[in-house]
């Protein structure tokens, strides 16, 4: 080889050794043990006298080889992209479903619950309904996030997404729509059964839609905003609600997870999007990953379709939804898990200003209360004012939970948990509680406008390692949401003891012990089926009832009579023994029972009546089949004998909010109600004709009291059911004919005998025989 090429090589060779002594390469770390270094992860520092003391973990490792603990998976979260809103059911009234479900991907929480029968429409709100549309305001118009199946919106094939731009009402001009106010202003000016065209931009394309408006469903669970803004003019800044079916991790085990961090997870649960799978018909399934923790909490929300059979069967079960939480491990080592569920709240408030409700206890009951059942115990309930005041004790040491709900007048909403014995306790405690922010009260009568809800909070869930059997644990929950029909509450029973069902929620108050308002609910049922109009069969049972009572009335019109044809005597008697009240008692009595009369007759036919009157009031006030039982079938006026007439709405007066809220007896509520004044007036004109004349001044007094009692009775009356006022006017006019109509009794009455001349001489001088006596004994002296 050539001497160059050699000196060449030599050369390199002793560069590069030369370049490696002078700038040796880093010597390799050993990778440390995962436990080590999270134990290090604080800036720990190696105690110096531990040195030269060797870890037995470390020999042991050394005594293994070289080789590094495996690191704890990776858990990344899913990349999620749910729309908003999604819906399971349909209001369509010949559809299989009882209702329409509206559900938030945002907490995967059930939104609004709208019930699809006709039977049940929204007391409030009588305008035109196009849909829940749940509409955004953009700069273009509005977008439309959700269109349930069922309502005019589907029905004109409008979509999610579509910006609204125009509506046009019947053959008027269309009206542009740049905000969400400007749709509800437009509808509160609409009838149900109007045509309208909407005027849509649909990916860039624009078109006209047209459809037919409704009246607005019931929703049985909504939004506790729209509740507050029929009581109040705006909701309060500060207010938060918690939706139904909201949940939140309480513990996480065996490695609790600092509170930094589980209020992080929370507040994702709460608020973040949730993975959503609707392949299922009548399903959804969302699930949320939760990759600090190494949980997936999963949400199943299932609806049942009624056959088409049974579509016409009111009391069929149709109205629930299952709701099934499971939470899965995502780590190689086992953990436990415990969560708290809210219950179902923002249920409806309808009537607030006339509606009276009554439960178990002493407390003032509100629009809405909670009621809950365990096994082996009775039915018990918790006002709304003192849930709201904290004023209630805890449940769920050592109980099994059968049910537990929201009471609301005419609907419920209730749990049922679907536990196949009856010794097992999935909760811990089930507390009633608010659904939303505490309102403030100035008034014991706003206390009942507050949100009652309830939570359940669950034992722990033992959870294998994952991918072993047992990593995913859950409880799985009835929700039923629906009208107050016994027969109806009787299917939905615990399925570990079929004689806990929700027939409990059905409360007529201590009076419903004696079975007198299901009597008259029962009596009124059945005239009902023959005449088919609830009006008329209250008029048919007050002929009932006055027939029944006829021989006690006849004889206390024949006593009302005869106390008539006695007042000339009575007025003798008062003025001849007006200075010997026991004389004047003793005469009276022996008049009375010459002629038959009994001055406490007629109380006996109002003590009869009293039970009639508060067994038709609770009829009235519990029973949801006289809710929205019209009088005169069409007309708005009267339109439900379950609440006052509303002859004519006076909100545009210049009235306080407290006068139109009803909150109070002389806070007349925000119409004129003219039954109640016929009613009144009918009591006034009965006095007027039939009572006799004051017999002495106690008497005349009375008379006074009881016609300023009338007027009083008239601010009582003004809020009371239509139904209730109907009743009595009914019975009124059967009293007044039935006095018109006994004969006018024969009084042999004796006129005084005609008093001598020489008596009224002696009674004209009564001292002439002291004066003479006077006289004589002077002239002996």
């Amino acid at each position: 080889m050539d001497r160059k090429y050699i000196a060449f090589f030599a050369g390199s060779f002793a560069i590069i050794v030369i370049w490696q002594i002078l700038f040796p390469p880093p010597v390799p770390v050993k990778p440390k043990d995962p436990a080590a270094a999270a134990a290090g992860e604080g800036g720990d520092e190696k105690d110096p006298g531990d040195e030269g003391q060797q870890d037995p973990a470390a020999e042991e490792k050394e005594d293994e080889g070289d080789e590094a603990a495996p690191a704890p998976p990776v858990i990344a979260a899913p990349v999620v992209d749910s729309p908003h809103y999604l819906t399971l059911g349909s209001i369509a009234p010949q559809g299989p479903y009882r209702f329409a479900a509206t559900f938030d991907s945002h907490g995967a929480t059930i939104r609004r619950l709208e019930l699809s029968s006709t039977r049940y429409r929204d007391l409030h709100e009588r305008h035109g309904f196009l849909g829940q549309l749940e509409l955004e305001s953009k700069p273009a118009g509005v977008e439309v996030q959700v269109v349930p199946p069922g309502s005019p919106a589907a029905d004109a094939n409008l979509e999610p997404g579509d910006l609204i731009t125009a509506i046009t009402v019947g053959t008027s001009e269309a009206v542009e729509i740049g905000e969400v106010a400007d749709v509800e202003r437009l509808l509160e000016r609409t009838r149900p059964g109007q045509s309208v065209s909407i005027e849509v931009t649909r990916s860039g394309n624009k078109q006209s839609l047209t459809t037919t408006l409704i009246r607005k469903p019931l929703d049985v669970i909504r939004p506790e905003q729209e509740n507050i803004l029929l009581h109040s003019k705006k909701v309060p800044d500060d207010f938060e609600q918690h939706p139904t079916c909201e949940i939140s991790l309480t513990s996480v085990g065996p490695n609790e997870p600092g509170k930094v961090a589980l209020a992080l997870a929370n507040e994702q649960l709460r608020t973040g999007v949730w993975a959503v799978d609707d392949t299922q018909a009548d399903q959804l399934t969302f699930s949320m990953v939760l990759p600090d923790l190494g949980l997936e909490v999963i949400k199943r929300f299932t609806i049942a379709a009624v056959p088409e059979e049974q579509l016409d069967d009111r009391d069929y079960p149709g109205y629930h939804v299952d709701v099934e939480v499971s939470v899965r491990n995502l780590l190689p080592s086992p953990q436990t898990v415990s969560y708290e569920l809210q219950g179902p709240n923002g249920l409806p408030i309808e009537g607030f200003w006339y509606a009276q409700k009554v439960g178990r206890g002493w407390s003032g009951y509100g629009i809405r209360d909670v009621v809950r059942r365990t096994f082996g115990n009775s039915v018990s309930d918790d006002a709304c004012r003192n849930i709201a005041d904290d004023d209630v004790k805890p449940y769920g040491d050592g109980q099994s939970l059968a049910y537990i709900g929201v009471d609301a007048q005419y609907f419920a909403a209730a749990m049922i948990p679907q536990k196949m014995e009856v010794d097992d306790r999935w909760y811990t405690s089930f507390d009633p509680s608010l659904g939303s922010t505490k309102l403030e009260a100035k008034s014991s009568y706003q206390e009942r406008y507050q949100n009652a809800s309830f939570t359940l909070e669950s034992n722990p869930l033992k959870l294998a390692a994952a991918g072993e059997e047992g990593d995913t644990a859950g409880r799985k929950n009835q929700l039923f949401a629906g009208p107050k029909h016994p027969e109806l509450l009787a299917e939905y029973q615990s399925p570990a003891a079929p004689a806990y069902s929700l027939e409990g929620f059905v409360y007529y108050g201590w009076f419903g012990s004696l079975g007198i308002p299901q009597a008259m609910v029962s009596i009124l049922a059945f005239f009902y089926s023959i005449v088919r109009n609830y009006g008329l069969a209250i008029i048919l049972l007050t002929v009932v009832v006055r027939s029944c009572m006829l021989p006690l009335s006849r004889k206390q019109a024949k006593n009302m009579a005869m106390m008539q044809e006695l007042k000339p005597e009575m007025d003798r008697i008062t003025s001849k023994y007006k200075d010997d009240p026991q004389a004047r008692m003793k005469a009276q009595q022996e008049l009375w029972g010459k002629h038959n009369y009994n001055p406490m007759g007629g109380c006996l036919l109002m003590f009869i009546q009293l039970p009639i009157f508060i067994g038709l009031y609770r009829a009235l006030s519990v029973d949801v089949d006289l809710r929205e039982a019209a009088l005169i079938p069409g007309i708005r006026w009267c339109s439900n004998l379950a609440a006052p007439d509303m002859l004519m709405s006076w909100r545009n007066f210049i009235w306080p909010q407290w006068f139109l809220n009803g909150e109070g007896m002389f806070a007349l509520g925000p119409y004129l109600n003219i039954l109640p004044l016929v009613t009144v007036g009918l009591f006034l004109l009965q006095q007027k004709m039939f009572m006799p004349p004051p017999a002495d001044e106690q008497q005349e007094m009375m008379q006074k009291v009881m016609k300023f009692m009338m007027l009083f009775m008239s601010f009582m009356f003004f809020k009371v059911a239509s139904g209730l006022c109907l009743y009595f006017i009914a019975s009124s006019l059967w009293g007044m004919a039935e006095r018109k109509l006994v004969p006018k009794p024969n009084v042999n009455i004796q006129p005084a005998a005609p008093e001598k001349e020489s008596s009224r001489r002696k009674k004209s001088t009564p001292n002439a025989s002291a004066i003479k006596a006077a006289k004589n004994k002077k002239k002996k002296r």
